[in-house]
């Protein structure tokens, strides 16, 4: 009888298709690199047949990878991200290797450094990294039991092993002593260090730096501890200065503001307990809100959302709505730019007067900064919801008519306003004639199906989905046609563009697909340019045509498929190898099912043999094929 495999034996029939499976190609790629770098050291394996090593990323992690009788996947890891991370597949890769070239794999001891990390994986950095409480209790008893002495000695040790416990309990000293200036000073100077490196990340090759705020985080809670809010909100508006100028040269998708955001719920709680009169503190709020272009002072815009006196919110009221009187856009300054700023700042001010109970006099503000800036949507939103409709109405005309020609988007907005008004008022026929204007403008699956609704309410579909097809076959336009039975809209009408080419034939695809009509899915993709087909187009994509042709013409299906993932391939880049990956998969099964193995096995043989140079499309395919991570000795 053979011997059973151990669940961690069974990592030798991984292939890079279980592996992405379990943590997506993207994690699989960044793990992948790590590996290669060597990221991954001191690799052992537990008495209960897992494994555990460090793994070198922008700090030192300890990373534990488990397999269950089922051969499922699993890691943790002491990373902000946790379970199921780059780490994890790192220490995969890095056992497999171990096993294909040999090497032995020692035991972690039981009082392995970074088994007791991961016993306590559940702390929150972004918290105040609490211990959990049975791991407190226990330091808590060892302390206990020292003498005054020991403990001197045992601090002392510790600040000589750690230079960062030594330099946060000089600067507890200094702060207990009254003199927190030493503090506030290197404080200031360690953001302005720290801001001087933008933050980068290249997630391919598992390089990159994102800037560690949490030094910066700790010293500022020490001196909101101690008392210094004020100093506190000094320095955290040097923080918002710098950090702000430092994500704008960042290229890292988010992290560095992530950093810096971290840093902010302490800044909010020293402005609440700052010296501030209640006005001033909500003042100081929203210019850091106004200032925001990042993300970075969201804890600040939920501090404005808690309750604070009706007096503060009165005078914030008038505060802003002198400046708003006062503003004026620079010289040079982008017109889009300034009305954005105009309309955030009369935003604050709106809910400024909210909280005051000076609801009176928000529709007048509205009406005033709709002719500044254009936001008349916010004024007919204001009119809609008090049911003043008449003037809404009149609005949205008025509105239509700035807006149409330089902000198209926002005069469909007020288009979608009055068939707001009409839905409200269950005047079907007007909605059925907006909503059909709104096909012609914008003529998707989206808008079909919302024709479709509104036709229900009027029993004439048949009427209204035939006048559709005719304007997306031939341009011509539904209410123009003799027997049209709903009344004028009311808008101003759209005509076809001299851009609009007809028949539509990608709208008219989409909604096919969207009727499950492959034959008509088929007749108007043959219809379809070459040249449209082989660099795809805004919408509706190849992958849905041979989804929704695949039952009713399933070499069509496998066609597509197959000729997506080839002009993927010839992008010569890892990205668009995985992304054909992807289309022959979907290729593969279809084939199987029609009993076409043979003819598949084929179809990769010659890929492998057309691009045998591009080692990494021959991984990919190597998945696609079930292969194994590690290959066969011979």
């Amino acid at each position: 009888m053979p011997k059973k495999k151990k669940p961690l034996d069974r990592l030798t029939d991984l292939t890079w298709d279980d592996l992405e499976e379990w943590a997506g190609s993207r994690i699989v790629g960044r793990g992948r690199s790590y590996q290669k770098q060597g990221r991954v050291s001191d690799l052992a394996m537990t008495d209960d047949g897992a494994l555990i090593a460090w793994v070198q990323g922008s700090r030192r992690y300890a990373t534990k990878v488990v397999v269950d009788e089922d051969a499922m996947l699993g890691s943790v890891c002491t990373c902000p991200y946790g379970l199921d991370c780059k780490h994890g597949v790192a220490v995969v890769l890095e056992y497999l290797e171990h096993i294909e070239e040999n090497r032995p794999i020692p035991g972690a001891s039981k009082d392995d450094e970074r088994l007791l990390l991961l016993e306590h994986e559940d702390w929150d950095d972004d918290e105040e990294n609490h211990l959990p409480e049975d791991f407190q209790k226990e330091i808590e008893a060892f302390l206990k039991s020292k003498t005054k002495s020991g403990l001197i000695e045992l601090v002392l040790e510790l600040a000589r092993q750690y230079p960062e416990m030594a330099q946060d309990l000089a600067d507890r000293q200094q702060v207990a002593s009254g003199n927190a200036k030493a503090l506030v000073t290197r404080l200031r100077r360690e953001i302005r260090d720290m801001a001087d490196e933008p933050g980068w990340q290249n997630y391919w090759r598992g390089e990159g730096y994102t800037p560690d705020y949490s030094g910066i985080r700790t010293k500022l809670e020490a001196l909101l501890k101690a008392g210094h809010a004020d100093d506190v909100l000094a320095v955290g508006g040097e923080l918002l200065t710098t950090g702000t100028r430092q994500v704008e040269e960042s290229h890292d998708e988010g992290e560095t503001a992530t950093e810096i955001a971290a840093c902010m719920p302490v800044i909010v709680r020293a402005l609440d307990r700052s010296s501030l009169e209640p006005a001033g503190k909500l003042g100081w709020a929203v210019d850091a809100v106004l200032k925001d272009q990042f993300g970075v002072c969201d804890a600040f815009a939920e501090y404005l959302h808690r309750k604070h006196p009706k007096a503060a919110w009165n005078a914030l009221a008038d505060q802003l709505l002198a400046r708003l009187r006062t503003l004026k856009r620079a010289r040079n300054e982008n017109r889009f730019s300034s009305d954005f700023a105009r309309d955030q700042l009369s935003d604050w001010t709106i809910h400024a007067l909210e909280r005051a109970r000076r609801s009176e006099e928000i529709i007048s503000l509205c009406e005033a900064e709709a002719e500044k800036t254009g936001s008349y949507d916010r004024l007919v939103r204001r009119l809609i919801d008090v049911g003043r409709y008449e003037d809404a109405e009149r609005w949205i005309q008025k509105g239509i008519k700035a807006t149409k020609e330089k902000w198209p988007g926002m005069a469909s907005s007020l288009r979608g306003k009055l068939l707001e008004i009409r839905t409200r008022q269950k005047d079907w026929p007007a909605v059925a004639a907006i909503q059909v204007e709104t096909f012609v403008r914008h003529p998707s699956r989206r808008t079909f199906t919302d024709c479709r609704k509104v036709a229900a309410k009027v029993k004439a579909w048949p009427t209204i989905r035939g006048r559709l097809l005719d304007y997306l076959e031939r341009g011509m336009l539904p209410w123009k046609q003799k027997g049209w039975p709903f009344p004028e809209s009311g808008l101003d009408a759209p005509e076809p563009s001299r851009q609009d080419r007809f028949p539509m034939i990608e709208e008219l695809i989409d909604i096919a697909i969207y009727e499950k009509k492959p034959d008509m899915v088929l007749h108007w993709y043959d219809q379809l340019p070459q040249r449209r087909r082989s660099f795809g187009w805004y919408g509706i994509g190849e992958d849905s045509i041979a989804k929704a042709v695949q039952s009713y013409a399933p070499d069509r299906a496998v066609a597509i498929w197959k000729g997506l993932a080839e002009r993927l391939i010839a992008q010569v880049k890892p990205s668009a190898y995985r992304e054909a990956a992807k289309y022959l998969r979907k290729a593969g099964r279809l084939m199987t099912g029609q009993k076409k193995q043979e003819e598949w096995r084929q179809y990769l043989q010659d890929l492998r043999e057309k691009h045998a140079r591009k080692r990494r499309l021959m991984e990919i395919l190597d998945a696609l094929e079930g292969n194994r991570i590690v290959k066969k000795r011979r």
